[in-house]
């Protein structure tokens, strides 16, 4: 994983996932994104003990990889964080929604919080993943599925 990213701290990171998974998402979405990733922190202890091990390991969040659009993105942001935070709105939004999710006073999506999750971004009129046949769609908020 690239060092940039390993400097950021919870909250950097967590808005960086939510910036790269739902930016374009409502705040519920943003919310969503943010709940699977404190579900796995709490609950899934082979995706990692931390926010920055569970949102850096691989395959958990597309974003991070390589060969998808917003790695650039990302990579940008987290090299010049203070720079993008004065001129990202969306950014700042993310954060925000990552602090309150972290001390609390945004509450979990209450779907998520009940069970163990992943995501699927969705576009309009694509078929599921073949991963989620035998899974349990939960909720679907925005062009994301979150499965049990």
């Amino acid at each position: 994983m690239n060092a940039s990213f390993l400097k950021l701290n919870a909250a950097q990171i967590m808005a960086l996932t939510i910036y790269g998974e739902a930016r374009g998402e409502s705040d519920a979405g943003k919310v969503a994104v943010g709940s699977v990733i404190l579900e796995r922190v709490d609950h899934r202890a082979w995706d990692g003990r931390t926010v920055q091990e569970v949102c850096l390991r691989k395959w958990q969040f597309s974003c991070f990889l390589e060969n998808d659009p917003n790695f650039g993105k990302l990579l940008n942001i987290a090299e010049n964080w203070d720079a993008a935070m004065a001129t990202n709105p969306a950014l700042n939004e993310c954060y925000g929604i990552a602090v309150g999710l972290l001390n609390g006073t945004i509450p979990r999506t209450p779907e998520i919080a009940r069970f163990h999750c992943c995501q699927y971004a969705t576009e309009a009129g694509a078929e599921s993943a073949k991963w989620d046949d035998h899974m349990k769609l939960i909720a679907e908020i925005g062009n994301h599925r979150f499965y049990a």
